[in-house]
């Protein structure tokens, strides 16, 4: 079953052409890292998200394929909205709170923008 959130608040320093990655947090992130994160708000409460690789991960209308989902990731993103996504290759060690995506292409987001998790 999917799960949708949509995009809140993008911090100022949120996005990079540098740096491939985003950081997402719910609403109760501080506000230290609401500078940093991309804010989301699920459209219901999270009981469990089970991404792994070969899930799908919707940026509005962009359809990514999750290659690699981290340990930690189910329950940073029940608990806290958070996970960071990394629009790179699989690293030897990913992190384990990381969403590794492909294509490797950065998503253009906005306020409103919607996210659906297709486990």
């Amino acid at each position: 079953m999917a799960t949708t959130a949509t995009v809140k608040a993008i911090g100022p320093q949120a996005m990079s052409p540098d740096e491939p990655i985003l950081i997402l947090f719910d609403e109760t992130a501080t506000e230290s890292l609401q500078q940093i994160a991309v804010i989301q708000q699920f459209q219901e409460s999270l009981p469990h998200l089970d991404l792994k690789a070969g899930s799908t991960l919707k940026i509005d209308e962009q359809a990514y394929t999750v290659a690699y989902a981290g340990p930690l990731v189910d329950s940073n993103l029940t608990t806290i909205g958070h996970a960071t996504l990394y629009f790179t290759a699989v690293p030897a060690k990913p992190l384990a709170n990381g969403i590794y995506l492909t294509p490797t292409q950065l998503p253009k987001l906005k306020v409103g923008s919607i996210l659906t998790y297709e486990p």
